[in-house]
């Protein structure tokens, strides 16, 4: 009788300790429907991305074509390397830890409030949702919850991201012009026929470079033929039509803004012939809002806003389109001379 008293004793214990364990796990965090099999493991499978930021209200599709190219919605030109940045946080996405009960009801009043949603497509079909919310306090790990087709988790735990310290809200987006290809013009020397640049600025840096063959290249600046070339430098300046880009889109100007700069006259054009296409830029001088004096003009000395021939304005580098307005200081000898 008494042994089994002890063997009674005994298996309650080892039930009231194993109940007092499982509240002790259950206090600290929340695991029922919890679901965190966020990652992908193969990237290769992945073909759409629905992103919709709902601070924003915006949202955006990018999906691979035939090619295996990512695009936009329209078929547009996205950076394969922004794409690429996406697929790897997929692939390496990690479990950082679970958020308190405590904290629980906050963290998803927080989430469902301000979000990016991140829809996946593997092979044509939906596989799981994520749902990217704010930061912890030591912005290591970032608040997320899972949908998958069978199941929506109903509670949000902190993931991170292998070989990666820090948030990873900023690494989905879904405003268009992030997305967009910086790319301009990419022009071959030997395909060029015409460069025209009309300097407002400075108008006898002007001039028209009219390629009718390799030793046969005129220059003239408003009408007047020019001389003194240095050929060699000319052919420098001739090869620098390739790979042309832009700096990034617009973010600070209003469509009024907009509007008055496209009414305006351009401070320089550039006008590039060449065998198989065409290409115009309208460039326009930047005010220096740093600069404080009120009675003169202080212009932004590293950027210039360009309008691309479909309208769009966009911002570029003195670095990137100087070389080709000022080509009199490239391929003329010391002074600019005229016939």
């Amino acid at each position: 009788m008494k042994k089994l008293i002890v063997i009674v004793l005994g298996v309650g214990l080892i039930i009231a300790l194993s109940y007092m364990a499982i509240n002790l796990k259950s206090g600290s965090k929340i695991t029922d429907n919890s679901l965190i099999a966020f990652a992908i493991e193969d990237t290769s499978t992945v073909d759409r991305i629905d992103i919709y930021d709902s601070f924003a209200d915006q949202s955006y599709t990018i999906s691979r074509n035939k090619e295996g190219i990512w695009v936009g919605e329209k078929g547009e030109c996205v950076q394969q390397n922004i794409v690429q940045m996406m697929l790897e946080t997929m692939n390496k996405v990690t479990l950082k830890g679970y958020v308190p009960k405590s904290a629980m009801y906050n963290m998803k009043k927080i989430l469902m409030a301000n979000h990016k949603s991140v829809k996946i497509y593997q092979n044509g079909s939906w596989s799981k949702t994520w749902y990217v919310g704010h930061s912890t306090q030591d912005h290591m790990g970032t608040h997320m919850l899972l949908e998958t087709p069978d199941i929506k988790s109903d509670n949000p735990v902190i993931m991170g991201m292998k070989g990666f310290y820090g948030i990873l809200e900023p690494r989905f987006f879904a405003d268009p012009r992030r997305f967009a290809c910086v790319n301009l013009f990419s022009y071959k020397s030997l395909d060029l026929k015409q460069v025209e640049v009309i300097n407002r600025v400075i108008p006898e840096s002007s001039y028209l470079i009219k390629i009718n063959g390799p030793d046969n290249i005129q220059v003239t600046s408003n009408g007047n033929s020019v001389s003194n070339i240095n050929k060699d430098n000319l052919t420098f300046y001739l090869n620098g039509f390739e790979n042309i880009n832009f700096n990034q889109p617009n973010f600070t100007l209003s469509n009024k803004q907009i509007d008055s700069i496209k009414a305006s006259t351009p401070d320089y054009e550039l006008n590039v012939t060449a065998k198989q296409s065409s290409y115009k830029l309208d460039l326009y001088r930047r005010l220096d809002a740093t600069f404080d004096a009120k009675d003169t003009l202080a212009y932004d000395q590293d950027y210039l806003w360009a309008v691309k021939p479909d309208g769009i304005l966009v911002r570029m580098q003195y670095y990137t389109v100087g070389p080709l307005l000022q080509g009199k200081t490239v391929f003329v000898n010391d002074q600019l001379k005229l016939e």
